[in-house]
């Protein structure tokens, strides 16, 4: 959902219409596995103890030869979260730390991702489980401000005027396909419906506009199996982006 195209022409920015769609891997499982290589950092503990394995994952490096390895294996305090968890949901849980997008709960189980970082500091990532039915997907615009306010107008449609007049475009939803509540001005949680899926799509989106303009989302789609572990890994999100 991240706008490639910004303009239909010079003087008038493009408004697309939200489509509720199930993500898809745009490459190899041989190309994931060398670009996004998965390495232990150690163990990640939560408030009462609970505690999961945590893992760094690698991405391209956007400037130069090499891949992006920047997470450190923990001490005793470096991967300690002050969040409480779930101690038999923690059991289907392990701890990711992905370049340019951060850290977030996955199913244990789950082995498969497409990570990318930017060389203007965005992040993306795709997230799917073995059978790839059931996914997470993520990302972050960093700095770059024509990325992020488009894709913002979205959960925020106040910011939808300014993305035009920056000519950014945006992005809206005459279809209410979307449930949105916001708690704050700049967090949205969000919910819909894909098509021939049996359950929602929830998500948690935010933005900052103090420096300059950042924009991160994270979007949950499972099916009836994982649907319990939902609200731990959006919370999480929630509480530490």
């Amino acid at each position: 959902m991240i706008l490639v195209s910004m303009f239909s022409s010079a003087t008038h920015a493009e408004i697309t219409v939200f489509k509720a769609n199930f993500p898809q891997f745009s490459n190899s499982a041989k190309e994931r596995k060398a670009e996004n290589q998965i390495y232990p950092l150690g163990e990640a503990s939560f408030a009462n103890d609970v505690r999961v394995p945590f893992y760094g994952v690698t991405a391209l490096n956007p400037v130069e030869d090499g891949l992006l390895k920047d997470f450190k294996s923990c001490s005793a305090k470096s991967c300690h979260f002050d969040f409480k968890l779930d101690a038999k949901q923690a059991e289907q849980l392990k701890l990711w730390a992905i370049p340019e997008i951060g850290i977030v709960l996955v199913p244990r189980n789950w082995q498969d991702i497409q990570s990318s970082a930017g060389a203007n500091g965005t992040g993306s990532a795709l997230i799917m489980s073995p059978n790839q039915k059931q996914a997470i997907q993520l990302y972050d615009s960093s700095f770059c401000v024509g990325c992020g306010m488009p894709n913002a107008t979205l959960y925020f449609p106040h910011l939808l005027k300014q993305s035009a007049e920056y000519e950014y475009g945006g992005y809206q939803d005459p279809l209410k396909l979307l449930k949105i509540v916001h708690p704050s001005k700049q967090i949205a949680f969000f919910s819909y419906q894909i098509p021939k899926l049996n359950n929602r799509t929830h998500g948690v989106a935010k933005y900052q506009d103090e420096d300059t303009f950042n924009f991160r989302e994270i979007k949950v789609t499972f099916d009836q199996s994982q649907q319990h572990l939902v609200g731990a890994i959006l919370n999480f999100y929630n509480a530490t982006h």
